[in-house]
């Protein structure tokens, strides 16, 4: 198995390397490398799966990436923000290459609006102290109520690591802050350990979401865009639906059956998943889950014998609780939970976003 997935990391840093548009912004940029760019703008891409400025200066051309529309669109950007021609400064991070290449982050323009990319990664939440809704039969509703509508997002904690770890610094991709805290993210297996520290040594180059890959598995409920949660009680099943990402979605199905075993089982990337109530907690038991993704921000990885157990509950009308205990024997030392909350977004309108090269419809 080992092999399987060291090979399999080489196959997608192969991918994330021929898709140019779409890569890990933490992969190509430094953020330690802090620069200021002067000049005027000859191009303004407003497409996703990243926004780009082109920027001449005296000292030569510069090509400055930032977050998609979707993202800027929520931090006050719009596809008339800029104009060829408007002279402007760009603070950015670097690219590790040394090349005129950028990661922006704001922009200011000569008449002194300013432009910034880091209010996008946090979604306007909805702060309304009610107790979470309900079903008829008194279940917790883990969607909209009738009439309206919204989403889970702003997850409070940007990758998995077990939770008796406290709190561990890293960035929203999951990238740590200091390379010695690898040992407490989980009860790695040597090699497992082994394979987390190249991914995170490597700058997550290699992730498969830089490649137009699902999130699946836990990492739904890390995606920026979120998470809808759409239950369907006559079935009855739940449905997880991906805000973005090339609308992917999973089914949970609530209605006693037991998980396939042995050759019925084809993995995936969302893998088989069955739900039962307990209580106001969703318990719900996924296997069947393919190696060629990674089920978390930060490259955590796993095999296609783990097991999950996820939990997840309403706590008020705000919040929603996920917990996820992870079995996976080939992997880890021992079982191991993670946990974090979300925040609910009351929105009518899903922002669009499908990873492919310069999409400037979606």
């Amino acid at each position: 198995m080992k092999a399987r997935i060291l090979l399999g990391a080489a196959g997608l840093a192969a991918i994330a390397g021929s898709l140019l548009a779409h890569h890990s912004m933490t992969a190509v940029y430094n953020d330690a490398a802090p620069v200021t760019i002067s000049g005027t703008v000859s191009r303004f891409e407003w497409a996703n799966p990243h926004v780009w400025v082109y920027v001449d200066t005296a000292r030569g051309s510069w090509d400055v990436e930032f977050a998609s529309r979707s993202e800027l669109l929520r931090a006050g950007w719009t596809g008339e923000s800029l104009h060829v021609g408007d002279v402007v400064t760009v603070a950015a991070s670097r690219a590790r290459d040394g090349k005129n290449r950028a990661h922006g982050k704001t922009i200011t323009l000569a008449n002194g609006m300013k432009l910034s990319e880091s209010a996008s990664s946090m979604i306007a939440a909805t702060k309304t102290g009610k107790a979470a809704p309900r079903w008829p039969n008194g279940h917790v509703r883990l969607g909209p109520e009738p009439g309206q509508a919204g989403y889970w997002a702003n997850p409070s904690r940007p990758a998995m690591f077990e939770v008796s770890a406290g709190n561990i610094a890293m960035n929203s991709d999951g990238l740590l802050a200091n390379i010695a805290d690898a040992a407490k993210v989980a009860p790695f297996q040597p090699w497992a350990k082994a394979l987390y520290e190249y991914r995170q040594r490597n700058f997550l180059k290699d992730d498969p979401m830089a490649a137009c890959l699902p999130a699946g598995g836990p990492r739904q409920f890390q995606a920026p865009n979120g998470v809808q949660i759409l239950e369907d009680p006559d079935r009855p099943r739940v449905f997880v639906m991906a805000r973005g990402s090339n609308r992917n979605w999973r089914n949970i199905d609530l209605d006693g059956r037991e998980v396939p075993r042995g050759e019925d089982v084809t993995p995936s990337y969302f893998g088989y998943s069955v739900g039962k109530w307990e209580g106001d907690t969703l318990v719900i038991e996924t296997t069947g889950l393919a190696e060629r993704f990674w089920f978390s921000n930060g490259g955590v990885p796993h095999g296609e014998g783990v097991k999950l157990t996820e939990r997840i509950s309403r706590p008020d009308y705000d919040t929603l609780r996920y917990e996820v205990t992870v079995d996976d024997p080939g992997t880890y030392t021992r079982p191991w939970t993670a946990r974090w909350d979300l925040q609910w977004i009351a929105r009518d309108e899903v922002d669009e976003y499908y990873c492919d090269d310069n999409n400037r419809e979606n």
